[in-house]
């Protein structure tokens, strides 16, 4: 009797341990197979913005390793370099925008969106007389025309019941120089994203008007062609970017002070103060959003004829 209960426990046991051993690992997103998939190298161009930090900690704390991705993360100081290695093929992938986008689909590159970023832009002034958005009638916005921040400008003065034509813009490419502007009062406003818009308020700049990242979501991934129609890697792709996302959500910004500081362009004494803002998981961009932009870019002569946006916008699976 006590043979044969000897003999059950110890099968009992050895099949236990090969259910544990065959379990497929937690880390891994479930396909049709259980086999290992080869690992995909993708390299990724990034800007200096809060939009980009999940791909930071997602190659950081392993994300991407673990859905076997070799994520070469780039950073660029400027769109125009980051376009320019986009339009040289030594990107797949990049941080963009909803209408840096419709430039790539003039330009027939064949990358598309991947998904919404958690990207935002404020409205600044250091005008006294400048309340809110209508009060912009008249002025000067130091900003640069057909691109994202003026096509946030124009639906802003829209909503506020005045044409794009009742600002004044002065064309200033670099950030840095239109932030500066608007604090010596040489323009009365101008259109930030992060980090610039939290220097804006730390040096008493105020906001008239700032986008919500939930609602509004004109930055995004793009990618070529090749990784656009590879759905599985795809979907590998953004398991790691939500493990980053929901890290962040539990997270300060002083637990990412590396990143922010070296990476995304963050002076030390913002980080101490900046609150991160609450980072959505993967997914498309609204059809509205892409169709509205893609109108902008029309109407502004970046883009060359009329395309249907959802053409060129991946669904997030």
């Amino acid at each position: 009797m006590l043979k044969k209960c000897w003999v059950v426990g110890l099968g009992v046991t050895l099949l236990g341990s090969l259910l544990v051993a065959c379990a497929p690992k937690e880390s891994a997103v479930k396909s049709g197979s259980q086999a290992t998939p080869k690992a995909t190298t993708i390299r990724i161009g990034t800007m200096a913005a809060p939009d980009s930090l999940p791909l930071y900690v997602a190659q950081q704390k392993g994300y991407f390793k673990q859905q076997h991705l070799n994520v070469d993360l780039t950073a660029f100081k400027s769109p125009k370099e980051r376009d320019a290695a986009l339009a040289g093929g030594q990107l797949d992938a990049a941080v963009s925008d909803a209408v840096a986008l419709s430039t790539y689909v003039n330009g027939k590159l064949g990358f598309k969106s991947a998904t919404a970023l958690t990207g935002y832009f404020g409205i600044v002034t250091s005008d006294a007389s400048v309340k809110k958005v209508a009060d912009l009638q008249g002025k000067t916005v130091a900003t640069m025309p057909r691109q994202t921040p003026t096509f946030y400008l124009d639906q802003q003065l829209e909503a506020a019941g005045l044409a794009d034509t009742a600002v004044t813009v002065k064309e200033v490419a670099a950030i840095p120089v239109r932030l500066q502007l608007v604090a010596n009062k040489q323009a009365a406003a101008t259109i930030l994203p992060d980090p610039f818009l939290s220097m804006a308020k730390a040096q008493g700049l105020r906001v008239i008007a700032q986008s919500d990242p939930a609602t509004y979501q004109t930055t995004l991934l793009a990618v070529d062609r090749a990784l656009g129609k590879d759905a599985a890697t795809m979907k590998r792709f953004d398991y790691a970017y939500n493990q980053a996302v929901k890290a962040i959500n539990q997270h300060q910004a002083s637990d990412y002070q590396t990143i922010l500081t070296k990476q995304l362009g963050f002076p030390k004494n913002v980080v101490a103060n900046y609150q991160l803002p609450h980072y959505q998981r993967a997914k498309a961009v609204p059809t509205k959003t892409l169709t509205q932009a893609f109108a902008y870019a029309k109407k502004t002569g970046i883009l060359k004829q009329t395309v249907k946006a959802s053409d060129y916008q991946l669904q997030v699976q």
